[in-house]
């Protein structure tokens, strides 16, 4: 795990900054939590939690994302079905998402995506 101030870093931060809605479900908070104990950044850990809306999908959402996915990646699969309950952009540079991002059932952006739209301010940025 890399411990150091990156882009990526800015963006958790931009974010959290905003009056943006922010969403997580059990699965992702409990990730976070593993990260936070790794990394020492329990403060960072403690204000995510309370600037995000904690909400968990249905058992649709869920079936609805399923094929996009393996079978063995259950967290990613309620990830992005969080994202489609709550109509949210899901964030990420994990290609176990391309399948549904291509898809278009839910809209994923890389890190780099996000980070030139909402930092740079450059809008019609697209990803290679």
């Amino acid at each position: 795990m890399k411990r150091k101030w990156t882009k990526s870093t800015e963006l958790i931060y931009y974010l959290l900054d905003r009056s943006v809605e922010l969403f997580a479900n059990d699965l992702l908070i409990f990730e976070y939590e593993k990260y936070a104990g790794a990394l020492g950044t329990y403060e960072l850990l403690n204000y995510m939690k309370k600037s995000v809306i904690h909400v968990n999908p249905s058992q649709e959402e869920i079936d609805a994302c399923a094929p996009f996915f393996p079978e063995s990646e259950l967290s990613d699969i309620v990830h992005a079905a969080t994202c489609l309950y709550a109509d949210a952009i899901l964030i990420t540079n994990d290609n176990h998402f391309n399948k549904i991002k291509n898809s278009g059932l839910v809209k994923v952006w890389s890190n780099t995506k996000a980070i030139k739209i909402l930092i740079d301010g450059i809008d019609d940025y697209k990803d290679p």
